[in-house]
């Protein structure tokens, strides 16, 4: 009995209670969680050149307020310049007017006059074709129904495409008020047509940002125009 007795303390204990197999399953498991977490951080990884969720939403640092010397000019500015995209379409742009901020693909703070309404009129709708359209939509378009709309048109779209084709000449502020504004664009089309669009946009956040439609566009229809009578063109 005794003999019995010693031969069985004397066995191995079970596999689940042995160093090595708890060493393993540690391993195994460790092995599991450190893949599994490459893979959470990992999912839904961006191209380069291409903006991720977080960077499009991430909050940018708030507008600087200035005073421009003229509030109410809509004339170009002395400063103008012009800006070719990765896509190779041109915007006017202004160290006074706007846009006072290039922080990746976000081309933004314009002033708040009719000036700084008529430089985002071009610049932000113009961005929204460009790679990094998710930061546009997220911080230069008004939020609500026209806002979700066009993001999820623009989902399907190829960067680059948007926009139309053509070159600005000219511009007109249908409205103005500090609240909201109305922008005339006059287009020459690579037929060497003119056309023209409209482009509402809100002050908002300290920030001029296009007002959608609820359909989600952000111009309203070209229209065919003969002549520049009632635009400002602008100098090249």
């Amino acid at each position: 009995m005794f003999g019995n007795s010693r031969r069985r303390s004397g066995e191995d204990p079970p596999f689940w209670r042995q160093q090595a197999w708890i060493l393993s399953v540690a391993f195994i498991v460790g092995s599991a969680l450190l893949a599994a977490a490459i893979g959470v951080t990992g999912r839904g990884g961006a191209s380069p050149g291409s903006t991720t969720e977080d960077e499009a939403t991430t909050p940018p640092v708030p507008c600087a307020s200035g005073v421009p010397a003229s509030p109410t000019s809509t004339l170009p500015p002395d400063d103008l310049t012009w800006r070719v995209l990765e896509s190779g379409k041109r915007i006017p742009v202004s160290a006074s007017s706007g846009p006072r901020d290039a922080d990746a693909h976000l081309l933004r703070c314009f002033a708040h006059t009719p000036l700084g309404a008529v430089l985002a009129a071009h610049v932000v709708p113009t961005q929204l074709g460009e790679r990094g359209w998710q930061a546009t939509v997220h911080h230069q378009v008004v939020a609500g129904t026209g806002r979700d709309v066009l993001a999820g048109r623009l989902g399907f779209a190829t960067p680059g495409t948007g926009g139309g084709h053509g070159s600005y000449v000219g511009y007109t502020v249908v409205t103005y008020s500090p609240e909201a504004a109305r922008v005339r664009l006059l287009v020459r089309t690579t037929a060497g047509q003119h056309v023209a669009t409209d482009v509402d946009l809100r002050w908002d956040a300290g920030d001029w940002k296009i007002q959608p439609s609820r359909v989600g566009e952000v111009r309203t229809p070209s229209e065919t125009v003969l002549g520049n009578a009632g635009f400002t063109m602008w100098t090249k």
